[in-house]
């Protein structure tokens, strides 16, 4: 999920003023789409990570990548389990907080965010634009 407060004009005009409000595009020629191709994590991130709910590494770094507009910011993750949002930030070279109460789950995230993090995709995420 991804919240927002209301945009003040156009998406443009929040851009510029608050750095954020939109998505950041795929390259210079495609803009973030509607969609995003999906599979389960691999067994490979099983098992450095076998937590119930675990995305894979193939769509949360594209979805990092698209959170900060501007490449600019800091992604917060209040429910960060096995820490694969934070691994996903890491491998796109951002910056980002992960909030966890079951100690089961920071532990385990404390071990596979690295590991995670060090995946190569077959289609990685764009190199950064900025």
């Amino acid at each position: 999920m991804i919240a927002r407060k209301p945009l003040e004009g156009r998406v443009q005009d929040n851009l510029r003023k608050w750095k954020t409000g939109g998505w950041r595009r795929i390259s210079e020629r495609q803009p973030f789409g509607d969609v995003i191709k999906s599979s389960p994590a691999t067994q490979r991130e099983r098992k450095i990570a076998n937590h119930p709910s675990l995305k894979p590494q193939s769509f949360l770094r594209q979805v990092v990548y698209a959170a900060l507009p501007l490449g600019e910011g800091i992604v917060l993750d209040p429910f960060a389990g096995s820490g694969s949002t934070l691994a996903a930030c890491n491998a796109v070279g951002y910056s980002s907080i992960g909030m966890e109460k079951d100690p089961v789950y920071v532990e385990m995230a404390e071990k596979a965010i690295g590991p995670l993090s060090r995946i190569q995709l077959v289609d990685p995420v764009p190199p950064q634009l900025f």
